[in-house]
């Protein structure tokens, strides 16, 4: 059986995505976590935060790092309600495990805060929770078609 980081990795080469995946000895768990294995800026470090809305579709909330995603603001931007998955739902829906939740590589709405706009490139999950995804914010633009129409960050969450 194939593991998460492996999994990531063959989806990137077999999409031909431009991407750098990245893997530290130390865990990346959290937030704080991140910033002290890696030293990369806060605001380069995205987080994929899974929904569903209540028709059952995969709902995913891509923010900085340094942010919370806002439920309400996330359905006000989808125009429907979303409640969040546990992490053993988001892991059903996605194949991936917190701490380590690419934005890319499984069927789902991406929902992203138009702060990450801001940025060349950026770090997302990268499978594990011990790895990260390096990728340009236009690339990821062309893989996962984002919504891109209103803030969905909440309050800062470090």
């Amino acid at each position: 059986m194939i593991n998460e980081e492996e999994k990531l990795k063959k989806y990137i080469k077999e999409h031909d995505i431009k991407a750098e995946h990245l893997r530290f000895d130390k865990t990346l768990h959290t937030v704080q976590d991140t910033l002290n294995a890696t030293g990369f800026p806060i605001e380069l470090i995205t987080k994929s935060m899974i929904f569903k809305d209540n028709a059952g579709r995969t709902i995913v909330g891509m923010v900085s790092a340094e942010f919370r995603v806002s439920q309400s603001s996330l359905s006000k931007v989808l125009g429907a309600e979303v409640s969040f998955c546990s992490a053993e739902e988001s892991y059903e829906r996605t194949g991936y495990p917190v701490g380590g939740m690419p934005c890319f590589g499984y069927d789902a709405i991406v929902i992203m805060d138009p702060k990450i706009l801001e940025n060349e490139y950026i770090y997302t999950g990268g499978g594990s929770e011990f790895s990260l995804v390096k990728i340009s914010v236009n690339e990821i633009k062309k893989i996962i078609n984002p919504i891109v129409k209103g803030r969905i960050r909440g309050n800062k969450s470090i």
